[in-house]
């Protein structure tokens, strides 16, 4: 049984976004190895599933949503499941979002990153601090995570740019 020349594509494609997670988890969740401002971190995993969603649509953006959500679970100490979770909805909302009403451009993109950081870190900000009754949790807000939702969105472009070389390559 030979694979088409289509299918071929396909299943090379999604290895290259496969290999991207996973590099772009083990440089986000390396001490060290991606430079941190004043402590502030880049998300980086967010920015990739948004731009694989947004190409491969919603089914795949689920899928690679998934997998990367639990490379960044198996890195982190945070909530359990909390980034499978969180990258999933933004991969399959993206390419659905992609799919029926937005274009896909790098406005788009960059509407729909800095949505998503922002609701990640929102949402972690509550699960990881507010909820368990730390002190000062709007200063670690303002001067982590806010900061974090910038400094991620800076680096969307790359991501866009080479999901796109890949669909375009690969297709």
């Amino acid at each position: 049984m030979s694979l088409s020349h289509e299918n071929k594509n396909i299943y090379i494609r999604r290895a290259l976004y496969a290999l991207l997670l996973l590099l772009t988890a083990v440089l986000q969740n390396t001490q060290g190895l991606f430079p941190e401002i004043f402590g502030v971190r880049a998300m980086l995993l967010i920015p990739a599933v948004v731009c694989i969603g947004m190409h491969e649509r919603d089914v795949a953006g689920l899928f690679f949503g998934l997998f990367a959500g639990v490379l960044w679970d198996a890195f982190s100490a945070g909530p359990p499941n909390f980034n499978a979770i969180m990258l999933t909805v933004a991969g399959y909302v993206c390419g659905l979002l992609i799919g029926s009403i937005m274009r896909n451009n790098i406005m788009t993109a960059l509407l729909l990153s800095t949505s998503f950081i922002f609701i990640y870190n929102t949402a972690y900000w509550l699960f990881a601090y507010v909820v368990k009754g730390y002190d000062n949790v709007f200063e670690v807000y303002l001067r982590f995570y806010l900061p974090s939702v910038l400094y991620t969105v800076f680096f969307m472009p790359i991501f866009y740019y080479l999901v796109r070389t890949v669909k375009l390559k690969a297709s």
